[in-house]
């Protein structure tokens, strides 16, 4: 694996010839979220995998960013790396930054895999949640925000493993207080997607977790309405973090799907 820097942005390029599989981790995770991806898939794709910026080991020189901008450094890697026909998989605010990169140039992309996001902006009582998030972390509630965040990121059964518990609590704990504030403000930001994806014609797979309590199923499904012949799939066992709370269901579902298209 090889470590590049990219608008300093740390990014994970497993390397090889074979399609791209880029993965972009959620809020407010990092890249080792995808380890067990990674070590699946990295003999049969170019694994790639990544930091949003002031999260992991990618910083900023400015800590006042957009969704936009995080698109921006998204599609920026695929033009740094010159990768073609590039299979991406994202998960909750990965799967925004996917959404939208894919509205924006549609001709970069192979394929596309969402998992527990959704297409539609934050309700207002979503961004009174970021709201009061961002305030009780800058008032020195950190603790307190990261008690909450973990049980909303991983079902029941997830948090009494103590193996995902404490690995999430690990990722989580390893963000700044600045990086966490900053991608709040960005979420909160974003735009509606869902009216502009029927005119996407690209390969779709959604993946929810049986128990995430972030994403409504109705949301999940809302995107199946707007793509051509999307797959849909429920990892059982987990919440919003499908992906390592049931890494071989989930790994199955994507590899299925990329075989197919």
């Amino acid at each position: 694996m090889k470590n590049i820097k990219i608008n300093n942005l740390l990014v994970y390029d497993y390397e090889g010839v074979k399609d791209p599989l880029i993965f972009i981790h959620a809020f407010p995770l990092c890249h080792k979220m995808w380890n067990e991806q990674a070590n699946f898939f990295k003999n049969k794709y170019r694994v790639i995998t990544y930091d949003l910026r002031a999260l992991g080991n990618s910083t900023t020189d400015d800590l006042q960013y957009t969704m936009e901008t995080l698109v921006n450094d998204f599609l920026g890697i695929i033009e740094f790396l010159n990768l073609k026909k590039v299979n991406v998989c994202g998960l909750s605010i990965g799967g925004y930054i996917t959404l939208r990169a894919i509205v924006r140039k549609p001709g970069l992309f192979k394929s596309v895999i969402l998992a527990d996001t959704k297409a539609e902006k934050d309700s207002d009582e979503a961004l009174l949640n970021r709201c009061n998030s961002i305030i009780n972390i800058r008032n020195g509630k950190r603790d307190e925000f990261i008690s909450t965040t973990l049980k909303n990121l991983i079902c029941e059964k997830s948090y009494q493993n103590p193996h995902i518990r404490n690995f999430v609590l690990e990722l989580i704990n390893s963000q700044s207080n600045e990086g966490i504030c900053a991608t709040q403000i960005a979420l909160a930001i974003r735009t509606n997607v869902i009216d502009y994806l029927d005119k996407i014609n690209i390969p779709a797979l959604i993946l929810l977790g049986s128990d995430d309590i972030l994403i409504p199923t109705e949301s999940a499904q809302n995107m199946l309405k707007c793509f051509k012949e999307p797959a849909f799939k429920i990892i059982q066992n987990s919440g919003h973090l499908s992906n390592l709370e049931n890494p071989d269901e989930f790994n199955i579902a994507v590899s299925d799907f990329l075989k197919r298209i």
